[in-house]
C-alpha cells in the first residue's frame, strides 16, 4: 500500500461488524465557516465497507447491507493494503453513457448505458489495523487518497474549502441536490450524530447556503 506519513493511530482492537457510520445533521440552509470543506452528498445507501475483513462486507446504520459481491471486488482490487474500513455510498441508479446505435431501418439512435451500482467513498477510519478515529478528518481524507484507487466502479468524492457559491452550479450539472459542510479537524464518531457533519439541504439558490 502507499505510505500513510506520519500519523498517530489512537485506537486498535475495535471490533467490526458492529461499527456503523457516523451520521450527519440536516440543515436548510448553514454559513459556510472556516475551518470547514464541502462535499457532495452522493444519492444512496451510506455504508461502511470492510475491505480484507470477514463478512459482512457492507454494514449501514441497521447493520449488513447487501451490495453486489463483483462491487467488493472490485473495491478490493483497487486498495493498496491488506484490510481497511471505508466510509462511503452505494449509488444504485447510476447509468454508463449511452452508445450511438443503428435501428434496423438505418436510423441512428443513442443506446441506453446499464445501470450499475459503485461505491462513492469519503472517509476512512482503518487501514492494515491501524484505527484512524481521532485523526482530524483532513488528514484522514489524505491518506484515504493514498489507499484507495478510483475506477470505473470505485470512486473517492471531491471537496473544497468554502465557496459553494462558485461550485453550485457544476454539483446542479452533475445531478447533486445536498453538499455536506464538514470540520476538517473533526474526528470520527460511529453511529453517532453530531455538528462537524452538516446536510446542506438546499444549494440550488443565492445568498447563504
Amino acid at each position: 500500500m502507499a505510505p500513510l506519513g506520519s500519523f498517530s493511530p489512537v485506537v486498535t482492537g475495535v471490533v467490526g461488524p458492529e461499527l456503523g457510520p457516523q451520521r450527519p445533521r440536516y440543515v436548510r440552509e448553514r454559513t459556510e465557516p472556516e475551518g470547514h470543506i464541502l462535499e457532495p452528498e452522493w444519492p444512496g445507501t451510506r455504508v461502511l465497507v470492510r475491505v480484507g475483513h470477514p463478512e459482512p462486507h457492507f454494514v449501514g446504520y441497521g447493520g449488513p447491507v447487501d451490495a453486489p459481491r463483483e462491487l467488493y471486488d472490485a473495491i478490493v482490487a483497487d486498495a493498496r493494503c491488506a484490510t481497511a474500513t471505508i466510509d462511503g455510498v452505494l449509488v444504485s441508479e447510476l447509468y454508463d453513457e449511452g452508445e450511438l446505435d443503428m435501428d434496423p431501418e438505418g436510423n441512428a439512435f443513442v443506446r441506453q448505458g446499464a445501470q450499475r451500482t459503485i461505491f462513492a467513498a469519503f472517509d476512512l477510519l482503518e487501514v492494515d489495523g491501524d484505527w484512524l478515529l481521532r485523526t482530524p478528518l483532513l488528514e484522514r481524507k489524505r491518506h484515504l487518497e493514498g489507499v484507495l484507487q478510483p475506477s470505473l466502479n470505485v470512486r473517492l468524492t471531491a471537496y473544497r474549502s468554502r465557496e459553494l457559491r462558485a461550485w453550485r452550479e457544476t454539483l446542479l450539472e452533475q445531478g447533486f441536490r445536498r453538499v455536506v459542510l464538514k470540520d476538517l479537524n473533526s474526528a470520527y464518531s460511529p453511529g453517532a450524530s453530531n455538528d462537524s457533519w452538516l446536510v446542506v439541504d438546499k444549494i440550488n439558490g443565492s445568498g447563504r447556503r
